[in-house]
């Protein structure tokens, strides 16, 4: 147990770290495309990297479903079924592969209905190459969840990473010499295809029974399991797909392309920070699981305490992107994309519900419980889709964003949690709803405060740096102190700051060594 901690914590750490570098090179980068191609170019980015995503519902949960089918056979070394669902999984996403290519080009003659070509040249092209892109990266990519199930997530963060930057770099010197956007895509091809390759060659050194022909046939029990739990992934992969990928979709129709280059610069943080906060949950997954198959106490103790660390960090976070972002934004990439005050709250907002769904989700995945609340996704995207057609046609992006979190609101937040209680953590779902509720008020209310303060103190302030600067150190102080006053009395608040201390200890002695 002390281990599967300890890589745990180090999962943690280098997701953060590597995320860090990611988002550097990604604002780097974002400068050099804003300055080398039109606006056009930025909007058809985001939108063909939705398009892409919602055709990832091809995988349809398979994937999930066979990784926690990974944790009981990997926590007893039973290497012939971790090769035979291993070979279940190469079979599935080459499958899947071919599928998206597939599907992708079949969508070509629908573009114009999406986007109008503008001053963009050879649009049918650059699509193409996306699903390229996307096709390939399920040809190696399963062999990388043998790695995350097994808790060495750190690996492929290592790789995924390195490779990132150094794409990211070479993309922006040719943006500079060739202002080709093909060139970029083809780049990301390239990089793709040698990132999956690499994680694969390190995946058959780690494990070098997966290079063995002999494979076992998985039981007809386990079959029906994957069966069972991927026709409950596929839903939710549905309707999650079809809720984070509209958006910029909606948008497009709707208050055009340009638009959605706009909000591709408040998406690339908050898709970042997504990513960081999701690296650190499917770090807890693979150690939750298994204390799942190994003893069913302290599951409850456990999610506690790892909601009240969460709410900590994601309501901290929200307020430090609700008071820079848009500043930030201006001296970044120019205020011709900072958008309204209300669009902002609505992004902030959006990020600060999906995020606080995190724990709850994390720990649904990894008890493997996704089968009692399987329809809840398809009727989330329903009124997600349905909300954010009828606000957008009057609001423009703030009702594409309104639309999410009007369905987030009125479905996820209890009915989710509800499930978690009811069928993983077995107790009375009724005090998270109150706790919720008590963690929410005080963020707001906390957020609020340092608002009107920052009001206070730059009322005559017009120099963009120095604001960034202000609203920075109002929100990393006051809203701690904030924190301390309303929650430093919770059993909870204790055990956070203990597993600080150790982390830094531990970090301490690392470096002493």
């Amino acid at each position: 147990m002390e281990s599967r901690t300890k890589n745990s914590v180090k999962n943690i750490i280098y997701a953060v770290v590597g995320q860090v570098f990611g988002l550097l090179a990604s604002f780097i980068l974002r400068i050099v495309f804003v300055h080398t191609l039109s606006k056009d170019y930025l909007g058809v980015d985001s939108l063909f990297t939705s398009i892409v995503s919602a055709l990832s519902l091809t995988e349809l949960g398979i994937g999930s479903a066979i990784n926690y089918s990974l944790y009981k056979p990997l926590a007893e070394n039973d290497v012939e079924q971790i090769k035979a669902l291993m070979k279940l999984y190469k079979r599935a996403y080459i499958s899947i592969g071919i599928v998206v290519f597939a599907v992708g080009v079949l969508l070509v003659p629908t573009l114009p209905f999406f986007v109008h070509r503008g001053n963009i040249h050879h649009l049918d092209l650059i699509f193409i190459l996306f699903i390229i892109n996307s096709s390939i990266s399920y040809f190696y990519s399963y062999k990388k969840s043998l790695i995350v199930a097994d808790q060495y997530r750190h690996i492929t963060v290592v790789y995924t990473y390195v490779s990132f930057v150094i794409m990211s770099i070479i993309q922006g010197i040719l943006l500079v010499v060739t202002r080709n956007y093909v060139v970029y895509l083809l780049v990301m091809i390239f990089f793709t295809f040698v990132q999956n390759f690499l994680i694969s060659k390190k995946a058959d050194k780690m494990y070098p029974y997966l290079l063995e022909k002999d494979t076992k046939k998985l039981d007809s029990k386990t079959l029906k399991l994957i069966a069972k739990n991927t026709y409950a992934m596929s839903l939710h992969k549905i309707g999650g797909t079809v809720v984070t990928s509209t958006d910029n979709i909606v948008i497009s129709r709707f208050s055009g392309i340009v638009e959605v280059g706009k909000y591709s610069n408040y998406q690339m943080v908050t898709n970042a920070l997504n990513i960081v906060f999701g690296q650190i949950f499917n770090s807890v997954i693979a150690s939750v699981g298994n204390l799942g198959a190994e003893t069913t106490g302290k599951l409850k103790d456990n999610f506690e305490k790892v909601f009240f660390l969460s709410f900590w960090l994601i309501s901290f976070v929200s307020c430090c992107l609700y008071m820079v972002f848009n500043p930030f934004i201006r001296i970044w990439v120019g205020s011709v994309f900072v958008l309204k005050e209300s669009v902002l709250i609505a992004i902030v907002l959006n990020f600060y519900i999906y995020q606080m769904r995190r724990p709850v989700l994390t720990y649904r995945d990894a008890l493997g419980i996704y089968w009692y609340d399987r329809f809840l996704p398809l009727i989330e995207a329903v009124v997600n889709v349905g909300f954010s057609i009828i606000l957008a046609k009057h609001l423009g992006i703030l009702g594409t964003l309104l639309g999410t979190i009007i369905s987030m609101t009125c479905l996820n937040l209890w009915i989710e949690p509800l499930i978690l209680y009811r069928y993983g953590l077995r107790s009375s779902v009724f005090e998270y709803y109150k706790v919720f509720i008590k963690y929410t008020v005080t963020a707001v209310v906390s957020v609020a405060v340092i608002r009107l303060i920052s009001i206070f103190v730059l009322w005559n302030v017009s120099n963009v740096l120095l604001q960034i600067v202000v609203n920075i150190i109002l929100s990393v102080f006051l809203y701690n102190v904030l924190f301390m006053v309303f929650y430093h009395k919770d059993a909870a608040f204790d055990y956070m700051i203990g597993l600080l201390k150790r982390i830094v200890c531990g970090m301490t002695a690392r470096r002493e060594s």
